[in-house]
């Protein structure tokens, strides 16, 4: 397998905003006074694929451990490297070649990162919110030929993976993320769910997802030139909340300790008035 297919293959490709905006569009307009036509609720759940949603490459699965899919890595980075091993006459520049693909292999077991106590980097960038802190929770990564590919884990479980993908003119992938998701639903044969951004829920990208009897499906929009496909592991999602009992803490929350002290300099309330009087 080309290194290429790692980053790149993922799902065949799948319609969403443009042919939802059309039929919203086709819908026949009112009367002058009639009120307008109230948007179509969002489905409570993602619309199920009639393809499966397959992970790439070949031998990983969900609940894998790091050394797991670092082992299968290996093969991948091992297989990538053929056709330079066949061009490369034994001697200095195949010993070179051997210490550039064992560092390939060993920069990915690198990568990890652990989400304990201190923030990390991540923080910064648009991963934020696929992870928590204090709950078990780890990252790998694999950079190659411009692409990204991140390893999610939680307990030492694989349980997600995302993918970044360029976009633009020519891209097989697509232009932008309109004609990407269209593409994703030509392929998933069915549109996918379209989530919109809503800052006060902390989501700030509009989303389109779909899922079949193993996998969730995200694709997400990373602005003009970049989409992001996230795949999760639905057994892991369902279960999600009791595996993150350490939940993330409200940066705009008063401190518990300032609240108790308002609660302290509040005046007490005034003592009931005698209606009797006295006698």
């Amino acid at each position: 397998m080309k290194a290429k297919r790692l980053l790149g293959a993922g799902l065949a490709v799948g319609l969403g905003l443009l042919a939802i905006t059309s039929t919203v569009a086709a819908q026949p307009k009112r009367g002058k006074g009639a009120a307008a036509a109230a948007a179509p609720a969002r489905p409570a759940e993602p619309p199920a694929t009639k393809k499966t949603i397959a992970l790439t490459p070949p031998g990983i699965k969900w609940g894998m451990s790091t050394k797991q899919v670092a082992a299968v890595i290996d093969k991948v980075l091992d297989e990538a490297y053929v056709p330079r091993y066949k061009a490369t006459s034994p001697g200095v520049k195949m010993r070179a070649l051997d210490a550039e693909l064992a560092e390939e292999k060993s920069a990915f077991r690198r990568s990890r990162i652990d989400f304990g106590k201190l923030p990390t980097g991540m923080d910064a960038t648009p991963l934020k919110g696929e992870y928590t802190y204090l709950n078990k929770e780890s990252m790998m990564t694999l950079a190659r030929d411009g692409g990204k590919r991140h390893f999610f884990f939680i307990q030492d479980k694989l349980w997600k993976i995302i993918d970044e993908h360029a976009l633009g003119e020519g891209n097989p992938r697509g232009k932008d993320f309109q004609s990407a998701v269209v593409k994703l639903a030509s392929a998933f044969g069915v549109p996918g769910r379209v989530t919109p951004p809503d800052p006060e829920k902390g989501r700030y990208v509009s989303e389109v997802d779909w899922k079949d009897a193993a996998t969730h499906f995200r694709a997400i929009e990373r602005g003009e030139a970049e989409i992001a496909f996230a795949y999760e592991d639905l057994v892991t999602l369902s279960s999600l909340d009791s595996l993150r009992p350490n939940k993330p803490i409200d940066a705009n929350a008063i401190d518990p300790s300032v609240a108790s002290a308002i609660r302290k300099e509040e005046p007490a309330p005034a003592p009931p008035s005698d209606k009797a009087g006295k006698k």
